[in-house]
């Protein structure tokens, strides 16, 4: 599955051209030190519009969909680690129903309640 491949399912399934690449974060399942999951850096300038996050887990054949609406997150800076007006984040994917960004100086903030939907390739 591409980025591209993914929001074109989305954007079919929603019946509306709704994820741009401007406003869309894409990332595959990866190492990262001992831990397996997604990381993402994401424009600090972002968060002032809806964001769009797609987590493609190739291993299991299905991507996830998830959505920050528009300054649902005043203050990213406060709630991710930052370099150079990028908020980054690492999500472990040992359970897909709770999304938590688990890098160090970030406030560990939850994704789970952004989850869209699943879909499966």
């Amino acid at each position: 599955m591409t980025k591209i491949e993914a929001m074109q399912r989305i954007n079919g399934r929603l019946g509306a051209v709704t994820l741009y690449d401007n406003n869309t974060f894409w990332s595959a399942c990866g190492r990262y030190g001992g831990d397996e999951g997604w990381w993402l850096k994401i424009p600090l300038a972002s968060f002032k519009s809806d964001i769009h996050i797609i987590l493609n887990r190739e291993s299991s054949k299905v991507f996830l969909h998830l959505k920050i609406r528009a300054r649902e997150i005043l203050s990213p800076a406060m709630k991710f680690r930052c370099a150079e007006q990028m908020a980054e984040m690492f999500i472990p994917a040992a359970n897909m129903r709770r999304l938590g960004d688990i890098l160090p100086g970030g406030s560990k903030h939850g994704l789970s309640k952004n989850i869209v939907a699943e879909y499966r390739f």
